[in-house]
Formats: structure tokens, sequence, C-alpha cells
């Protein structure tokens, strides 16, 4: 029971943290990113969002289940996020660096699950 207790918390947590849109386990990469709600939104074309994160870990994640453009563009919000619920303007930029980078870091040492 203290382990189901545990288990829904942490799903809970989670939700708070990152939000998966497209379920469908297809390669959809990641080519622009946009700041909201003291998190990044990815989205793979213009209009789809594919995740929403708000830790490193997750945008990583996200990364790594959907795949990544060689090219990512950023929306404006993304220098003004402070408007969409970060404390400083430059918060989102550090935030996706770092969960870029752990994806990139992971890909480095262990490959892409959508290398051929």
């Amino acid at each position: 029971m203290l382990q189901y207790i545990h288990n829904q918390r942490e799903r809970e947590k989670n939700m708070k943290t990152f939000q998966m849109y497209d379920n469908n386990g297809d390669y959809n990469p990641i080519r622009f990113i946009a700041a909201h709600n003291g998190g990044i939104q990815m989205y793979s074309n213009p209009g789809e969002l594919v995740a929403w994160a708000k830790t490193p870990e997750m945008i990583a994640y996200a990364l790594r289940t959907k795949g990544a453009d060689e090219i990512i563009f950023g929306s404006s919000s993304m220098d003004f996020a402070s408007e969409e619920g970060f404390k400083n303007d430059e918060d989102a930029t550090i935030l996706w660096d770092k969960g870029h980078t752990m994806y990139l870091d992971e890909v480095e040492a262990v490959g892409s699950k959508w290398d051929y």
C-alpha cells in the first residue's frame, strides 16, 4: 500500500512538470520551442505540440522519445521568459540548454533510438 501511495505521488509530481501530447511512439522530431507557463513547449511542426516540460530531465526524455531536428528554432518567448512564468528572462534558455545538453550527452554515449 505504501508503494502504491509513493507511486501515485510520483505520477502527480510528474504531471506538474511534464506532459507528452504525442504518445504514438513514432519519430516526430522537435523543431521549435517556446517558453510557456514556467516550462518549455516543444513542437515538431507549426501548431503541432509534442510535449511540455519543466525540468531538464523531462526535456531530455521528450527529445529522446520523439527525436530532435538538427536545427531547433526558439520562439521570442524564450527571450522574454519572465512573461511566461519564469523568474528571469534567461531562465527558459538555461532550462532548455540543460535538458538539450543531457540529451546530446546521452546520444554521444549510447546513440539515438532513431539512428538507422
